[in-house]
């Protein structure tokens, strides 16, 4: 790109010439709307007759006076071209436009009679329009070129007619008027210019602020959302087009159509009704959210009809959970590192009693009571070893698993260990090169624990049971996944909304703490576990990939 030359400056001075910006050229557009006018109702005036009637016969020009107003209107024409190319610079125009309405405003006087008509009068406009452009010092210039021009129209004219009588007396005062004139249009532009400069930095000022909230604003993790009262989305950031699964949202968007859950819970918080702090589930495949609302302009009387504006907080709920968790596990971290030696200790100590007394022991009845305490040792053991397991959980390093090949290896393993038929454990994955992202070791940790809850919980006899492992890829999402079902009796609809939640149990022998590691594990690695019932009964655990590869 080539550089730009800046304008020359006719004259020096101090300072540079006003930088040509887009008001400036709209200004001078204007104007010259205003030149062009002013040359046509010249030309009208001609063209109709009515230049004889006006002017006296002995001074008119009329020769003159139409060649001289066509000429004017050309000129206006060809100026529109280089205002449209902006070639040459502001200044050099404006100095070209006020050269020639001064050369044609004074021939157009001497053409009609001199300066007894009052077109002089025009000089002042042309003079106070060229100060809005130039320096003092430039405008000033110009007002004495056509004082100057004035008086010399004056001079030729008492020299070219014997009974021409000189006004020299309004000639001078339209000098003097031009003049003053000149100045104080000088200063109004001046004042102008500042005025249009602080104008022009505080928009950009403004325009700045503006673009800085934006990129912030569509920069944050949390999802924001402006809605009316009425539901109509009016902006939306990337985050919450996220959180909603890339919905399409235009101008005639409604939260309603958007998200059903969503609006209902706007409405309720709304209408100061008891607030429902759980989070709102998705589609499969979505992460769960929780919302949170804010009056946009509370002291505006619109609150509460339909043009109120609300702003909604989206968070991932799976987030949150986490930094809860994280907090919660360096509280349990904590209380389990303090008395992790004062059980285990004593709980060996009396494992290692109940043995001795059992051996030791012949009574039957004797027997049985060394079993309950071996039994409620190991149990109590298997308690601390849970709590210690999630205390000590940590984010895993996720690794490219191919995922079939990885779950017939555990299929094996699992068999084998449970003592199991190889039909009773099944494996179908479709389609067969499907690959994630998981850290490998925690995978078999949460599939272990799955399969030996199908198997543990099934109420049945050990050669009954069956467990399909099939996966596949979400029409909708995309996303890989695979269900982990089983044929066993299937969890209540009141039992399903608490079996994630940590200590909860529906077996005595249980510690209520399997499923909650297991999720913990699940979405530590960017993943998400679901219970979704099936239609033949049993029990189906579906876990999504987030960051699968095909």
């Amino acid at each position: 790109m080539p550089n730009q030359v800046p304008n020359q400056q006719p004259f020096n001075s101090s300072r540079p010439y006003q930088q040509s910006s887009p008001d400036a050229w709209y200004r001078l557009r204007l104007f010259n709307y205003f030149r062009s006018s002013i040359a046509l109702f010249f030309i009208a005036i001609y063209l109709n007759g009515w230049l004889e009637q006006l002017i006296p016969s002995r001074f008119a020009h009329a020769e003159l006076f139409i060649t001289t107003s066509v000429i004017y209107f050309v000129a206006s024409l060809f100026f529109i071209t280089g205002m449209i190319r902006k070639k040459p610079g502001l200044d050099t125009q404006v100095i070209v436009h006020t050269l020639v309405d001064i050369s044609c405003i004074v021939i157009l006087m001497h053409a009609t009679g001199g300066i007894r008509t009052g077109l002089g009068m025009l000089l002042i406009i042309s003079i106070s329009m060229t100060s809005l452009f130039l320096h003092k010092r430039i405008t000033i210039l110009f007002a004495s070129i056509s004082a100057l021009a004035v008086i010399s129209q004056q001079i030729y004219s008492q020299f070219i007619y014997t009974d021409f009588t000189p006004a020299f007396t309004q000639a001078g005062l339209l000098g003097i008027l031009i003049f003053i004139t000149s100045v104080l249009s000088t200063y109004t532009a001046k004042r102008l210019k500042e005025s249009e400069k602080i104008a022009e930095d505080a928009s950009q000022e403004l325009e700045t602020i503006i673009q800085m909230n934006e990129h912030i604003i569509h920069s944050m993790r949390t999802g924001i959302i402006v809605i009316r009262n009425d539901g109509m989305i009016l902006m939306t950031n990337n985050a919450a087009l996220e959180l909603l699964g890339q919905v399409p949202i235009n101008a005639k968007s409604n939260l309603r159509d958007i998200s059903v859950m969503l609006y209902n819970r706007f409405i309720d918080w709304n209408n100061d009704t008891v607030q429902n702090h759980q989070p709102i589930p998705q589609a499969q495949g979505l992460p769960d959210i929780q919302p949170g609302f804010s009056h946009i302009d509370p002291n505006e009387p619109s609150i509460g009809t339909q043009q109120g504006r609300t702003l909604i907080f989206l968070e991932d709920a799976t987030q949150l959970a986490l930094r809860f968790q994280q907090v919660k596990l360096a509280s349990l971290g904590r209380l389990t590192a303090s008395i992790a030696h004062e059980i285990r200790n004593p709980l060996a100590a009396i494992n290692h009693a109940g043995q001795l007394l059992g051996e030791t022991s012949v009574e039957k009845s004797d027997k049985k009571l060394t079993d309950i305490i071996n039994s409620q040792a190991k149990r109590l053991n298997g308690i601390v070893e849970n709590v210690l397991q999630l205390s000590r959980q940590q984010r895993g390093t996720p690794e490219v698993i191919h995922l079939l090949q990885w779950l017939k290896k555990f299929r094996d393993e699992c068999v084998s260990t449970h003592k199991l038929q190889a039909y009773q454990l099944q494996v179908l994955i479709e389609p067969h090169d499907i690959e994630i992202l998981f850290d490998s070791s925690q995978l078999h940790q949460v599939m272990w624990n799955l399969c030996s809850n199908a198997i543990n919980h099934s109420n049945m006899d050990i050669t009954n049971i069956m467990i399909m492992i099939q996966g596949g890829i979400d029409e909708e999402t995309g996303q890989s996944y695979i269900d982990i079902i089983d044929n066993g009796q299937g969890i209540d609809e009141e039992t399903q909304t608490h079996i994630f939640d940590p200590f909860f149990t529906t077996s005595s022998e249980g510690t209520g703490l399997g499923l909650y590691i297991t999720k913990e594990v699940i979405e530590s690695n960017r993943a998400k576990i679901r219970h979704i019932p099936p239609a033949s009964g049993g029990t189906c655990f579906r876990i999504y990939f987030q960051q699968a590869l095909n």
